[in-house]
C-alpha cells in the first residue's frame, strides 16, 4: 500500500501566507505594550548620581544644569532642595521657568506646570519628572527616582 501524499491547496497556501503576517502585526505591538520584550527593572542600570553645586554657592534663584544629557533645574526653599527634568512629558520639548509666575511653560503646545512640576493646563499627560535631591558633604546631589 502506497502512502497518500497530502498536497497543500492554493487556497490553504494563500490563507497561511496572509494569516501569518497579520498575526505577527497584531501580536508584536501587544507584546511590546505589555512589556514582555523589555528587561525587568532589576536588570536595568540605576540612573546616575550627580553633584550639582556646592551648598554655599546656591542662592534663592534656581540653578539650571544638565542631568544625564537633558536639561534640569534645581530649586532651594529654606533647607529643602527640589529638582526637575525640564523635558515636557507631552512631546519632549524643553520647558522654561517663569520666575515671576512661578511656573514652567512649554513653548511647543502651551503646556503649563506649577512650581511642583504638576500639570496646570495644556496637553502634557503627566507631571515633570522629579529628581531626588539631597546634600552629601556640602554638595547638592541629584538622581532620577526609580519607580
Amino acid at each position: 500500500m502506497e502512502p497518500t501524499k497530502k498536497y497543500l491547496s492554493r487556497r490553504k497556501f494563500l490563507s497561511y501566507l496572509f494569516t501569518f503576517p497579520l498575526a505577527v502585526g497584531v501580536v508584536t505591538p501587544l507584546a511590546l505594550s505589555a512589556g514582555v520584550l523589555s528587561p525587568p527593572l532589576s536588570l536595568k542600570p540605576l540612573p546616575p548620581r550627580m553633584g550639582v553645586a556646592n551648598v554655599k554657592d546656591i542662592q534663592e534663584k534656581p540653578i539650571e544644569f544638565i542631568y544625564d544629557g537633558y536639561p534640569a533645574i534645581l530649586f532651594k526653599s529654606g533647607r529643602e532642595y527640589k529638582a526637575f527634568s525640564r523635558v515636557c512629558t507631552h512631546l519632549g520639548c524643553i520647558v522654561s521657568w517663569d520666575e515671576q509666575k512661578k511656573q514652567f511653560h512649554c513653548p511647543c503646545h502651551g503646556g503649563i506646570y506649577d512650581a511642583g512640576g504638576n500639570v496646570v493646563s495644556g496637553p502634557p499627560p503627566a507631571p515633570l519628572n522629579r529628581l531626588k535631591a539631597w546634600v552629601d558633604k556640602d554638595v547638592v546631589m541629584v538622581q532620577r527616582e526609580v519607580v
